[in-house]
């Protein structure tokens, strides 16, 4: 099958109700422990966000933080980014979070140094997660369940956007 991926089901994270504070990580060089919050960004822009042709949120930042990519996503610039939240409330779909808009973001390695030296190792994240939240296992990128990737060590499962008749 391929590749193990750190895999993210954000509908069993809603629907869970954990504080996301509760959630470790064992990342030595985070300074408050929070790469989860790297992680729900990343999975923000990427699945969430409907990556506007008109972005209300680019033109709402005052410090040009926001960014259209080549690829047509947004990417947001940590170190521009001074943590005013224009860009939430500009969003007309409301799919940029504030609590995870941080002025300083810690990055995740996806404990990949550990994983390569242990078969069976489960990173902190996947340990103190709601049930079946976050996994490390073989997953297929599947656009009908809603499972995506983001970039080679990260799936993410997300709401759908459409209703019961399968219109936005």
């Amino acid at each position: 099958m391929g590749l193990k991926k750190l895999f993210i089901d954000i509908p069993a994270l809603l629907e869970s109700g954990i504080d996301l504070s509760e959630i470790s990580c064992e990342y030595m060089y985070h300074n408050k422990n929070n790469g989860i919050f790297n992680l729900l960004e990343i999975a923000e822009f990427a699945v969430y966000c409907r990556q506007c042709k008109e972005s209300f949120c680019i033109d709402a930042c005052p410090k040009e933080a926001l960014e259209h990519q080549e690829n047509g996503t947004i990417k947001r610039y940590n170190l521009r980014c001074v943590g005013c939240k224009s860009c939430v409330l500009a969003c007309p779909f409301g799919t940029i979070f504030p609590e995870v808009i941080n002025y300083i973001s810690s990055k995740c390695d996806y404990c990949l140094n550990q994983l390569d030296q242990k078969s069976d190792y489960e990173p902190a994240c996947v340990q103190t997660a709601p049930p079946n939240s976050f996994v490390i296992k073989e997953v297929v990128e599947d656009k009908k369940q809603n499972i995506f990737f983001v970039g080679n060590h990260l799936a993410v499962r997300t709401p759908s956007w459409l209703n019961k008749e399968g219109k936005l």
